[in-house]
């Protein structure tokens, strides 16, 4: 009996260490293992929440919650659409941020643009997956005659110790009302700066959805490179977020425009680079056709000539709508699927430690 007892102790000793290492923090030095997507899904009731999906390979996703949204606003009009997920250098904090829009609601799209919400909806967390209440910063609320503050994203600035938010505002300016890329900085994702003009693309062309991937070895000839989708799908590089940018291309090549050469209309560029790769996705969200996000493959950043679509992805059962992509480290990852990948791992160890407890007792009784 002493022997029985002393294997339950070993295994529920390697179960609190398993427990322990969900709860830790992950460095951001870590290696990546796997991708969390977040996004939302549409103008259903409930489809301007937030949604997350995983994936192991950056091509095949799976819906985390078993397809339900993992957060809800409450604030402002009370739905959020084109969330991006920030992680801190450290790797010991993270935000969400979307625009502060339900057109469920019955909102216009014009009214949406010319009298919306000025904010951007926040969440915040330690862990990746104990978020707190959803809260509201007013980012667009200094621009003249701003409509709405959208697609926002975010950047860590090692240049000036902080991050870059930036999302699109239609206002006028020069005799011009159309869609402009705008920016603030933060440390804390609660008091910002005055907005100032990022992207501009000149005469009548809006400009809303863009973002921004690091390239830490700069492969290509730039640290930063950005994707807008101003008419085309348009890539630039730089080394600094908030200097000079350089136009290397766009997508016409493979018949892929955002309106202004017709082919495959799309929107909402995201990138994610492929864990322990010099390789790059950018998704792009085939909203004319209403197909969804499709990867465009890249080995360079520094020219669009090597970009090529692929067919050999999934998206899971759910729409997935304008967001971004974090790679995740291990701890991330089996936290993140610990709380939302279902009662997959609860119902693993739940099972384990009642067999093993179980046959234990039986082996111990039946001498």
């Amino acid at each position: 009996m002493p022997r029985v007892f002393s294997r339950i102790s070993a295994f529920l000793a390697a179960f609190v260490l398993l427990v322990a290492g969900l709860a830790a923090p992950a460095s951001a030095l870590d290696p990546f293992t796997g991708y969390l997507m977040v996004h939302f899904i549409g103008e259903s009731a409930q489809g301007e929440q937030i949604y997350l999906a995983h994936s192991k390979d950056g091509r095949n996703w799976t819906d985390l919650n078993a397809g339900g949204p993992v957060l809800l606003s409450t604030v402002g009009t009370k739905g959020v659409r084109d969330p991006a997920i920030v992680r801190s250098p450290a790797g010991d904090k993270y935000w969400i941020i979307a625009t502060d829009l339900r057109i469920a609601s019955g909102t216009s799209w014009g009214d949406a643009s010319s009298k919306g919400s000025k904010s951007l909806v926040v969440w915040e967390s330690s862990d990746l997956v104990n978020w707190s209440v959803p809260r509201l910063i007013n980012v667009a609320g200094g621009i003249s005659g701003a409509g709405d503050a959208w697609a926002p994203e975010a950047i860590w600035n090692p240049a000036t110790n902080d991050y870059v938010i930036y999302w699109a505002t239609n206002s006028a300016l020069n005799g011009v009302t159309k869609h402009r890329i705008w920016y603030v900085r933060t440390s804390d994702f609660r008091t910002v700066t005055a907005p100032q003009l990022y992207i501009d693309r000149g005469s009548g062309q809006g400009i809303i959805d863009t973002q921004i991937i690091e390239v830490a070895n700069s492969l290509g000839g730039y640290r930063y490179y950005r994707a807008s989708a101003d008419g085309q799908i348009t890539v630039e590089g730089s080394n600094t977020i908030l200097g000079t940018w350089t136009r290397i291309g766009d997508l016409q090549h493979l018949g892929i425009s955002n309106g202004a050469t017709g082919g495959n209309v799309v929107e909402g560029p995201m990138w994610a680079q492929t864990n322990g790769a010099n390789e790059w996705h950018l998704w792009v969200d085939q909203y004319a056709t209403g197909r969804g996000y499709m990867p465009v493959r890249s080995t360079n950043l520094g020219s669009t000539a090597n970009f090529a679509t692929r067919t050999d992805y999934s998206l899971g059962a759910t729409k997935k709508r304008h967001g971004s992509i974090l790679n995740l480290t291990a701890a991330e990852e089996t936290r993140v699927l610990a709380k939302w990948g279902a009662s997959v791992l609860r119902r693993k160890f739940g099972y384990k430690i009642g067999r093993v407890i179980r046959g234990s007792l039986r082996r111990s009784w039946s001498r």
